[in-house]
């Protein structure tokens, strides 16, 4: 994985080596990991399924902004829609739903109250 910065913080994420597939960080609302894939979902509704696990991103996006709720999910918080503390579950802006950790409710209860 390699990463660039253009002009300001719109930073390219390169996915694929082979096919030169970049994404904007920023565009990126939620990440879903499945054993040895992780699903990137973005802000116009197009999924991309990678071959790596979720925690190969976790410590480039969590530099971004970006929270590991769950051992399957890792969110940006700009795109959260609503967030149900009685079923432990974030709804995000493109309609997915992402379920929180026992471990890791105490820090969106911190986040957004």
């Amino acid at each position: 994985m390699k990463t660039y910065t253009q002009k300001g913080k719109n930073t390219l994420l390169i996915i694929n080596h082979k096919t030169s597939k970049k994404v904007f960080v920023r565009s990126v609302v939620l990440l879903k990991g499945n054993i040895n894939y992780t699903t990137l979902y973005f802000q116009d509704g197009k999924e991309k399924v990678i071959a790596h696990t979720l925690k190969f991103f976790e410590t480039f996006l969590a530099s971004h902004g970006f929270l590991r709720i769950h051992r399957s999910f890792m969110i940006n918080p700009y795109f959260v829609k609503e967030y149900n503390q009685t079923q432990e579950y974030l709804t995000m802006s493109n309609g997915q739903i992402a379920t929180i950790s026992r471990r890791k409710k105490h820090t969106l209860k911190e986040l957004y109250g």
